[in-house]
């Protein structure tokens, strides 16, 4: 979906696949059981993998006042997941909406106190040389060009380079670069891609050694994870926008 904003704010809910939020300040991956908030009047485009399904709750902005002030990756836990599926069940025809505000009500307070994840959040930086090299790879994940090499591709010091990655995403080179590729490796993987060509195309000489890295970021091996993702799937039969 490309750049777009709205007046309201958006909760994005996986309920199955990955979504992926784009905006100025980087890029947030959501897998099931996970939600994007984005909020009011926020330029962002979105991806959402190719088996992915969603729960979209628009918020105006006069209900979002309470909600966080930046957009976050948010862990939803089991109360917040059976409201949004409840929130949906209320567009059936025929169905009792006597309890509609009431259900609101604590779909609110859910979100205001929904733990955020920072492990599947990208920064990009606002350094317009910073931007282009961090851009440049998320178009390639698998790029192998070292710091020295794109700082002189993209006209700038290695030395300022690396001091900007540290100021403005809080990461080294090198773990900003392993970020991009595990939140790669998620989104390919949920889409049934093998484990040892998603390891090769990101650049790792074997499955071990990206299997390491991957565990030490995101605290389990890929085949747990993505067995933990397909146990939080919930598939909701009906309207998928609140």
């Amino acid at each position: 979906m490309s750049l777009h904003q709205h007046p309201e704010g958006q909760l994005t809910f996986v309920t199955r696949g990955t979504s992926t939020i784009m905006t100025s300040e980087g890029w947030w991956l959501a897998s099931p059981g996970q939600a994007i908030w984005i909020i009011p009047q926020c330029p962002h485009s979105a991806s959402y993998s190719e088996s992915s399904q969603v729960i979209q709750l628009m918020l105006p902005q006069s209900l979002a006042g309470g909600l966080p002030g930046d957009c976050k990756t948010l862990n939803v836990s089991s109360l917040l997941r059976e409201l949004l599926l409840e929130a949906l069940a209320f567009r059936r025809p025929g169905r009792d909406n006597s309890d509609i505000s009431l259900v609101w009500q604590l779909i609110l307070h859910q979100v205001t106190h929904a733990p955020e994840t920072l492990t599947l959040f990208i920064p990009q930086g606002q350094d317009r040389r910073l931007q282009q090299v961090t851009w440049h790879l998320k178009q390639d994940p698998g790029n192998e060009q070292t710091l020295p090499e794109l700082a002189e591709q993209h006209g700038c010091s290695s030395r300022t380079l690396a001091r900007l990655f540290r100021a403005e995403t809080g990461m080294t080179f090198t773990r900003w670069r392993d970020h991009l590729r595990v939140i790669t490796a998620v989104d390919r993987l949920s889409q049934g891609q093998p484990l040892h060509r998603v390891a090769t195309e990101l650049g790792y000489q074997s499955a071990n050694s990206f299997s390491t890295m991957f565990s030490r970021l995101l605290g389990a091996p890929p085949g747990r994870y993505m067995r933990q993702m397909a146990a939080a799937e919930s598939l909701p039969d009906y309207p998928s926008e609140i």
